[in-house]
């Protein structure tokens, strides 16, 4: 649901309406919004990644979470900034919790100094009420996701321009492998035998929630007829399992490399929800993770696309074959707490929050 000005409560609304030129997104920015983000690019070093929406930007926040919303900046009547909030239900140290993901932060540098500045002290002042707000069911628990080389971002976003505090949680990195040289070991690609989708929400059912930030029942039902199932049976058991999601119409990736001047456009396939089996002993589970990973990226051949997707934490790397890694092109990023200075005062604030170990795993949906 997108909380906007005609449902937002009156807390909300007297918060934006301290700041001129500053306001809620409607339902009807859904494309100028995504003409916006498709116009706009991450720095990454020599690369300048990005994300095109379509032709509708609440696209793929409705299928991220429950509840979102966009702060939208404008001068003299353009968009010269936006930046969205999705809120759902995760886990954080085993226990359900409200998660607020920050995403799509983006504002241009040829804006005015003063119209930047008033936009980055809004959206301070929206993360410092959230907690307060029953529009977001009183979420004070906030992450985001940046590019490690993403230079331009990190120094907009210091303290000295921006009042919020980031604190690292886990480094992760993004792969994206060409589909082209799996698709030679297959041969002709044929269809897909998908599991039964009850059998696959019985075993997420037993195995989610282990970990931070996990995926809800709630979630992978939103993304239901997005996603195609891949499982490792053992004595007809499901011990593993991963999705293969495909949202062309939400997102596609743009990538553009000034050194090579390589420009890429294009759907592909993301694998999430990447789960093994709480019953699977340590030193099997390596093992487990490489067949699966192996047989999801030859499974996603036969799926619409030209590369294939998977975001994996620092400290449970994947266990990669020689072919995987030489056909791998890497993106590092981290992925961070988001919280104004008040929050500390928050009861719990100072118990501490988690480990990088608590962070194994990182959906794509959530990048």
């Amino acid at each position: 649901m997108l909380i906007h000005l005609a449902n937002a409560s009156a807390q909300l609304k007297q918060l934006m309406a301290r700041f001129s030129g500053v306001r809620l997104a409607t339902p009807e920015d859904a494309e100028p919004l995504a003409k916006f983000i498709n116009e706009t690019a991450m720095s990454a070093g020599h690369l300048r990644v990005g994300f095109t929406r379509g032709n509708d930007y609440f696209a793929l926040l409705r299928l991220q979470a429950e509840k979102f919303a966009a702060l939208v900046c404008e001068d003299q009547g353009r968009i010269v900034g936006v930046g969205a909030l999705t809120v759902r239900t995760c886990y954080v140290r085993g226990q359900p919790a409200r998660l607020g993901y920050f995403q799509d932060l983006r504002v241009l540098p040829a804006a005015p100094h003063r119209t930047r500045q008033n936009f980055y002290n809004c959206f301070s002042e929206f993360v410092k009420l959230c907690p307060q707000l029953e529009d977001f069911d009183n979420c004070s628990l906030f992450i985001t996701a940046i590019l490690d080389q993403n230079t331009p971002a990190k120094a907009s976003l210091s303290r000295q321009s921006f009042p919020l505090e980031y604190t690292r949680l886990t480094h992760y990195n993004a792969h994206l492998w060409p589909k082209i040289p799996f698709a030679k070991l297959l041969g002709k690609t044929g269809s897909l035998n998908s599991p039964n989708f009850t059998e696959i929400l019985e075993f997420y059912q037993d195995n989610l929630g282990r970990f931070a930030f996990d995926l809800t029942i709630e979630d992978l039902q939103r993304l239901k007829e997005h996603v195609t199932p891949v499982v490792i049976k053992e004595n007809n058991r499901i011990v593993a399992s991963c999705l293969l999601a495909q949202t062309e119409n939400e997102r596609q990736l743009r990538a553009e490399q000034d050194q090579f001047k390589i420009k890429l456009n294009s759907s592909g396939t993301y694998i999430t929800a990447f789960r093994i089996s709480k019953a699977i002993p340590a030193e099997q589970s390596k093992l487990v993770r490489r067949k699966l990973l192996t047989k999801a990226l030859l499974e996603s051949c036969k799926l619409p696309g030209l590369f294939t997707g998977y975001i994996e934490a620092e400290n449970e790397p994947s266990n990669l074959n020689l072919l995987q890694r030489i056909t791998s092109y890497q993106i590092q990023g981290s992925l961070y707490r988001v919280f104004h200075p008040e929050h500390a005062a928050l009861p719990g604030f100072s118990k501490g929050f988690l480990r990088p170990s608590h962070v194994p795993y990182f959906d794509w949906i959530f990048s």
